[in-house]
């Protein structure tokens, strides 16, 4: 396992951006021992770089997972900063590539007014246009 690791921690130095996303899987999953949700992020940030819009697509919408599940929170800790930080990475993921989990993750923080103002006719706009 430790040479998977170092061969991904390798090309990452070369800039590849695949082997930053499975590093940051590794990270975030805690593949080879190694769960570390900052170093995860730190991945992710990389991607969500990537002239690639999936890649980057993908990168925006794990960031946003890590903070909305309170894996990683921003420095400031004022009440409601994960959301925020969680609805722009999804806003982003959905609007660099009609990233369909992204649309739903949206949809559910408009449905339970995570972040935003509650709204299930937007959560439901949301929804829909996830599943087209």
């Amino acid at each position: 396992m430790d040479e998977r690791l170092n061969e991904l921690l390798e090309r990452v130095k070369k800039g590849s951006i695949s082997a930053a996303f499975d590093l940051a899987e590794a990270f975030k999953w805690g593949y080879y021992g190694l769960r570390d949700p900052r170093r995860a992020a730190r991945m992710y940030r990389i991607c969500c770089r990537s002239k690639d819009k999936e890649l980057a697509s993908r990168g925006y919408f794990n960031l946003g997972l890590l903070y909305y599940y309170g894996y990683l929170s921003p420095e400031e800790e004022n009440g409601n900063e994960d959301a925020r930080h969680a609805f722009g990475c999804f806003m982003k993921s959905a609007l660099t590539f009609p990233n369909k989990a992204a649309l739903t993750r949206l949809g559910d923080m408009y449905r339970y007014g995570q972040y935003v103002e509650k709204d299930e006719s937007v959560a439901l706009r949301l929804y829909l246009k996830a599943n087209a």
